[in-house]
């Protein structure tokens, strides 16, 4: 078992898991036409065209970039740009209809499909394995293009065979909570698609990472029970202890695995890691032949008022989400799509929700800090402290606020996970991750 030292205790946040909060759906959708990291799609339909719920609206280019598909049977009434839920400008389709369930076909069963048919099965949905860093499924099992890792000290390309599946049944953040509803929920897709990701990797063992703080999953111990194998087993972590439940950390206190940094794969150290989230939603569409149509996010903040899961189809707008939870009930200082550590602000409530987004928070006034304002670094050292990859964030933010991209390279930039532990910490309130985000693409739009 892996050592967990570095990060921050954040506040409890509750002793229960989340409940869902029933809505009512959308009558218009804003398709991003990329919800991940990576190429966007090609738009497949034109403005007045008549689309089915499930019909695909976009294809893929590669294995960088997944389908789309509408989750309204209705009308294409344009096509536009907008923001992605990362704050990225797209083009996206337009589609005003109704909510009308494909019907449900159940193919053949999961376990006899082969691992290129399971994988061909896992483009064709669309399947994104959301978090800080959001992938194409397929791309992230099976990285074509993944950039060389080194060890330390020898500087050879590491490559393993995966011998691990990690499951994180526990939430990125503790404000999050859509593995912690879905883990206390029987169904048959997640043993579904736990068997899909076991077999396209070629792990022998399964590991649940789940939250101590929260009690244990029935259906996760069930699913333990019944391996008959014996290869399956539940792993419990401190999810308060954050960022437990980012990848590199959570690979590492689960597994005891270091991942190298900063052009590392979880693959390089014998692992493939997927969200709950993400395996159950491949489990329904290998059992229904339903493509991805919907995402689940948690919400949350004092503006909004209500706290809990909610489902919707993808492409819902903020303002049509504030909406349907009956508006907002406080004036919204900061609205964060993502969670309230990790994710990225918005200011327009007609930004779409994509696959990639996994939650939003209406903040007030007394839950944020302004950081208009921010001090210099008083070298406190709080940052080094708190950082779970041994960076000195404060030198780091120096080098990024005055332009000098390339020295913050050469100090780790790239080996930055953005939790924001360091933001969280400091005394002169400099935002961090900010200067971070904008150095990196700085420095990739120079590579």
């Amino acid at each position: 078992m892996g050592t967990y030292l570095r990060g921050i205790t954040l506040p409890k946040q509750r002793s229960a898991p989340l409940e869902l909060i029933e809505i009512a759906p959308p009558t218009q959708v804003v398709l991003p036409l990329i919800q991940h990291l990576g190429e966007p799609a090609k738009p497949t339909v034109n403005v007045g065209q008549k689309v089915k719920s499930g019909q695909l609206v976009a294809t893929p280019p590669t294995d960088r970039s997944v389908p789309i598909h509408s989750p309204l049977t209705g009308v294409v009434t344009a096509i536009t740009t907008t923001f992605s839920s990362r704050g990225q400008s797209t083009d996206a389709v337009v589609i005003e209809g109704a909510e009308k369930v494909p019907r449900k076909k159940r193919i053949k069963d999961p376990a006899s499909l082969t691992p290129a048919e399971l994988t061909a099965g896992i483009r064709e949905a669309g399947l994104v394995n959301p978090g800080l860093q959001p992938l194409p499924l397929v791309g992230d099992l099976l990285p074509s293009d993944q950039p060389a890792a080194h060890l330390p000290l020898s500087g050879r390309r590491v490559v393993k065979r995966i011998d691990t599946l990690l499951i994180g049944a526990l939430d990125p953040e503790p404000s999050l909570g859509v593995n912690g509803y879905l883990a206390g929920i029987e169904t048959e897709a997640l043993a579904a698609g736990i068997a899909s990701l076991k077999a396209v990797s070629g792990a022998e063992r399964v590991v649940l990472a789940v939250d101590t703080n929260l009690p244990t999953p029935g259906p996760l111990v069930t699913l333990v029970a019944e391996d008959e194998e014996e290869t399956t087993s539940i792993v419990g972590l401190n999810g308060r202890r954050y960022p437990i439940g980012l990848p590199i950390p959570l690979i590492k206190a689960a597994l005891g695995r270091e991942v190298p940094l900063p052009y590392g794969h979880p693959r390089d150290v014998g692992v493939a890691l997927c969200a709950l989230v993400t395996a159950i939603s491949l489990g329904e569409t290998l059992i229904t032949g339903t493509p991805q149509l919907f995402t689940m996010l948690t919400v949350g903040g004092g503006a909004l008022g209500k706290a809990g899961i909610v489902k919707v189809p993808i492409g819902t707008t903020i303002g049509s989400l504030v909406e349907a939870l009956g508006g907002f009930e406080r004036e919204p200082a900061k609205i964060i799509v993502g969670g309230p550590m990790t994710g990225f602000a918005h200011y327009e409530l007609s930004v779409p929700l994509g696959k990639d987004a996994i939650g939003l928070f209406a903040l007030t006034e007394e839950e944020i800090t302004a950081v208009g304002g921010y001090r210099e670094c008083i070298n406190c050292g709080r940052c080094v402290a708190v950082c779970p990859v041994n960076l000195v964030p404060g030198m780091l933010s120096m080098y990024c606020a005055k332009d000098r991209f390339e020295e913050a390279a050469a100090g780790g930039l790239l080996s930055c996970i953005e939790c924001g532990c360091c933001d969280y910490v400091c005394p002169s309130r400099r935002p961090m991750v900010h200067l971070f985000r904008h150095a990196k693409h700085q420095v990739m739009e120079g590579a």
